[in-house]
């Protein structure tokens, strides 16, 4: 059964992940463990990869309402009619009357750092709303704190520290997000392991 070697783009951890392939469908994921990052760790998400691109009510195409009711259209369709609805919506009741929502694996790739910015831009709208709004503000707020910068977030050395300390974040249950370290419970194993602590 013919495999390919990825990249998990689910969060920024950046494990290696083998997938298995029938066709264009995707039967297996495991960690890749030839790579030299995370060495065949895969978290729970990057495991249930078949699942996730399988998944019946996953959309594969754009939704567009017509006659009050959603329907597939292909992307000439969907993008035309957000360029006829927008701008009366945006002119009656104000940019905030929209709203953007970005997330995993779309922040996480180089378009999603360059194209949104234009967007948000154009539109001038303050409802934003990302991955992070839901689990790594705390991150943010102490790092905005602590540095002057909610955007400097540091990034640990996990596998040469000597101490860590963690403020604002929980890598057990994020599996090392925004640490871009995989196998984080490892990680904290082996610094234990060599005399190091943790707080």
């Amino acid at each position: 059964m013919p495999t390919a070697l990825r990249i998990c783009p689910l969060c920024e951890a950046t494990c290696g992940l083998t997938l298995t392939l029938e066709g264009s469908r995707i039967t297996g994921a495991r960690g890749d463990r030839d790579d030299v990052f995370s060495r065949g760790f895969v978290c729970p998400k990057g495991a249930a990869f078949p699942e996730i691109d399988a998944d019946p009510d996953r959309l594969r195409r754009p939704l567009v309402r017509k006659d009050g009711e959603l329907r597939e259209a292909d992307w000439d369709e969907a993008f035309d009619t957000i360029a006829a609805r927008i701008r009366p919506i945006i002119e009656e009741y104000g940019p905030d009357a929209v709203g953007i929502v970005l997330g995993n694996p779309n922040v996480h790739t180089i378009a999603g750092a360059l194209y949104p910015p234009l967007l948000i831009g154009a539109l001038r709208t303050r409802n934003l709303f990302t991955a992070s709004t839901l689990d790594q503000m705390p991150k943010h707020v102490s790092s905005g704190l602590l540095f002057g910068d909610p955007f400097a977030v540091p990034v640990p050395d996990l596998d040469r520290t000597d101490h860590l300390l963690i403020l604002g974040a929980n890598p057990l249950d994020s599996n090392g997000s925004l640490c871009t370290a995989p196998d984080f419970p490892g990680r904290l194993k082996a610094l234990r392991g060599r005399g190091g602590t943790l707080t």
